[in-house]
């Protein structure tokens, strides 16, 4: 079964995970606004969970950086990584919030379409 929450998150619309799964499953020829659809929530379903993992480094990164700040002159001071190590993740969490950000326009865009062709009860959440 398709996961359809990440609609409901970004776009407000509240898409029926088994239609979508039908509507995937009955035209497998050639790309569909179901398959598009589908496609483009598992994109962004896995560039949330990069962006989770990263976030937890990140910040277990800091926290060790904000008990060496903190550290009186008698304390022990516990390793950290290197400066570079901790640097070097900035770009990545920038590339993924990028990524993500466009993911979402494109999700609503298609989200769009979907909603123009199943002419169902409105299902829309106010924003």
């Amino acid at each position: 079964m398709i996961e359809t929450h990440l609609v409901l998150k970004y776009c407000g619309e509240r898409i029926n995970a088994q239609a979508l799964t039908d509507a995937v499953r009955a035209d497998t020829s050639q790309p569909t606004v179901a398959s598009e659809l589908r496609d483009a929530l598992t994109a962004l379903s896995s560039t949330e969970i990069q962006l989770a993992e990263l976030v937890s480094k990140i910040d277990g990164s800091l926290r060790e950086v904000g008990q060496v700040l903190a550290a009186g002159a008698d304390d022990l001071i516990p390793p950290i990584e290197t400066t570079g190590v901790l640097q070097a993740r900035g770009p990545r969490f920038d590339t993924l919030l990028a990524r993500r950000a466009a993911q979402i326009e494109h999700l609503r865009a298609i989200t769009r379409l979907w909603m123009a062709q199943r002419p169902e009860p409105a299902t829309s959440i106010p924003q």
